[in-house]
Formats: structure tokens, sequence, C-alpha cells
């Protein structure tokens, strides 16, 4: 089992250095002019949703005639447009853009029209199921301070306290946007969400869009940080209360199941460092896995199993708990102690399905 040790010891590396990482995120910076934001929603079917976004974007505390909300509907089947086109009646700064049935569509082929039509150099971008908060510009605005050209900010679900499995799946988030913000701040970005993200639309066109990236049914916001993290002079990830953009989760099971494939189904497209360093995670979860059942049946000692989940256990703690404070969100800490029973079996089903399953997009 001294790979087993190996690997913790390569485990723990990689969370202080992440730790590390959160400290070194650019700080925001107070701003006495507004610069001009074209905020880009990608919507399919979104008739139940639409509406309510673009309320909570209307109500934004920003000067009106320095952004504007660009809906580009991606073959809608519903009555997505139609409530679009209802409230562009009423607000100027709402724009429609269409992709009919017999076009080519997908997210990235949606987001990519509304790029193409923006008219401000900063592009933010967020889904019809959130509700930004009423200082999102704001915060954005105070980030993209002198040499930003990316930002990523944190997302949250809506809890329902009678839901155990909302409290662990904003847990689960809370490390996933950990190692996004820490990877941010060690200027090499590993993974963020399209719920709450914004750039420069001359670096989009630097690094030539989405080219070659339109048929992948998802990765328009990690594929892309990917793709532009080198790119970058700076990276920024906003961890100010007034920047968060919640939103709500999957109803149904199917549908949950769906979405986590979607999202480990992207690992193959992954930078190949990024790639090596999530599989040495699988395997250290697949050896740890194997070494606990040696142990309940008498072939591994106790003391090395002791030992790797102590250190697991202490890396993932120092990490969530300086992203938890930093964010002011340590209520989502209380769980850890299940999440840490639950999380590798869960970790390891969804990489697998998601690399070698299939799953279904709108």
């Amino acid at each position: 089992m001294f790979l087993l040790l190996e690997l913790t010891t390569f485990y723990f590396a990689l969370l202080m250095l992440l730790t590390i990482g959160l400290f070194l995120i650019p700080k925001r910076a107070e701003k006495n002019f507004h610069q001009g934001f074209s905020i880009i929603i990608a919507a399919k079917n979104e008739e139940k949703n639409i509406s309510k976004l673009i309320d909570h974007l209307l109500r934004q505390n920003y000067p009106t005639d320095r952004y504007e909300i660009i809906i580009v509907s991606d073959r809608s089947s519903d009555d997505t447009e139609k409530n679009v086109a209802t409230m562009q009646r009423k607000y100027s700064m709402i724009r429609l853009l269409t992709i009919k049935p017999d076009q080519k569509g997908g997210k990235k082929r949606a987001l990519s029209k509304g790029i193409e039509q923006a008219q401000y150099p900063l592009l933010a971008f967020t889904d019809a199921d959130c509700e930004p908060a009423e200082n999102w510009l704001n915060e954005l605005n105070a980030h993209f301070n002198q040499g930003v050209d990316f930002i990523a900010g944190y997302s949250p679900l809506y809890e329902d306290k009678n839901s155990l499995y909302l409290r662990l799946k904003n847990l689960e988030r809370l490390s996933i946007f950990a190692v996004s913000a820490g990877s941010i701040g060690l200027r090499y970005g590993m993974t963020c969400t399209g719920r709450n993200m914004a750039y420069k639309k001359s670096l989009f066109n630097r690094v030539r869009g989405f080219s070659g990236l339109e048929n992948i049914a998802s990765g328009d916001d990690d594929l892309m940080l990917q793709r532009m993290s080198p790119f970058c002079r700076k990276m920024s990830f906003m961890l100010t209360p007034s920047s968060f953009v919640p939103s709500c989760d999957k109803k149904d099971t199917a549908g949950k199941i769906n979405q986590e494939t979607r999202r480990a189904s992207k690992w193959r497209y992954y930078p190949t460092a990024i790639k090596i360093v999530t599989a040495l995670i699988f395997l250290f979860y697949v050896i740890l896995v194997v070494a606990i059942i040696g142990f309940l049946i008498g072939s591994i000692s106790f003391y090395l199993i002791l030992t790797a989940l102590l250190v697991k256990v202490a890396a993932e703690l120092i990490l969530l708990t300086t992203f938890a404070v930093k964010i002011k969100r340590t209520k989502h800490l209380l769980h850890l102690p299940l999440m840490e029973v639950l999380y590798i079996p869960y970790f390891l089903f969804f990489a697998v399905k998601g690399t070698l399953g299939k799953y279904r997009w709108k």
C-alpha cells in the first residue's frame, strides 16, 4: 500500500496549493465609473423561468444605459420567445435573438450568436433558472479592475430546510467552487460555472470563441475557462455575498442524475494537466476504498488507513473552511462528516458514468 501513501501526499499537497490560491485572488476595486456590460443568456424552453430572470436583471443596481440583456432562444418550442418579446416591448435594453428549429443549435452556438451581437466589451453570463443578486453587475464592475480579463463567481442552490439532499448538495458545490477559486488564484483556471461568469469580448475573439467545441453539449463554462486561462493577464473570483447567483436544483431524480452525468462527461475534453490531476484523485479514491475493504477483511494495517483518512479529511477541512469563511457560508460545513462518508462513492459513480455513459440534452 505504498501507493496509497504517495497518493495521500499528492492529495494533501494539491489541496494545500489550492488553499494558498484562495489568498492570491486579485482584490476587487471600488470604481467611480460604470463599464458597459452585455448580459447574455441562452434559453431553450424556459417559459417558466425566463420572466423571473429578466425581472432580476432589470432590478440591477446599475445604470440602465450601461448594460443590455440579450436572450438567445435556442429552438424553443414553448412560450419562451413570447414571454421575452412581451418584456422587450416595455424595456428597450432587452434584445431577443432566435435560432430557428431548422438551424444548428446548442448552447454554445446560441451564446456565440449573442456575443456576436453584443454592443459592450464586457460579457456577463448566467442561466435562465438563476436569480442574480441586485448588486451582481456592480460586483463584476468592481472586479474588472486593471488587467482582469476573466471573472468567475459562486452559485449556491436554494435550500429547503427539510431537504438534507440540498444541504449536502450545497456542501458539494462549496467544494467545487473552492477548487475553482483556488485554481483561479493560482492563475490556472480549472473549473467554473456558466451561472456566474464574465469575460472580455476581445478575449473571446482572441481564443477563436467556441471553435472546435460547438458539438460538445456542455462546457461553455469550464472548457472556455481552460481555453482562455493561458491568455488571461489576470483572472479573479468574486467572494462577496452580493455577487452570488443562486439557482434551483432539478426537481426530479432522473434530471439530477442526467445533470451530474453531463457534467462528468467533459473530462475527456480537459487539458492534459487537468486530466492527470483528476485521474490521480480518482485513483486515490479507488485505492482508498480498496484499502478500507482490505482492512475489514484483515489484510491491511489499521494505522495505514487511519493515517490516509486523517490526512485526507484534514486537507479538505482546511480548504473548505478557508473558502467558506471567505464567502461567509460556514453553515455548509455542518454536514461535512456525513459528506466524508458519501462523497467518494458518489464521485466514483459519476466519474465512470460520465466518461462511459450517455446523457440527454434539452
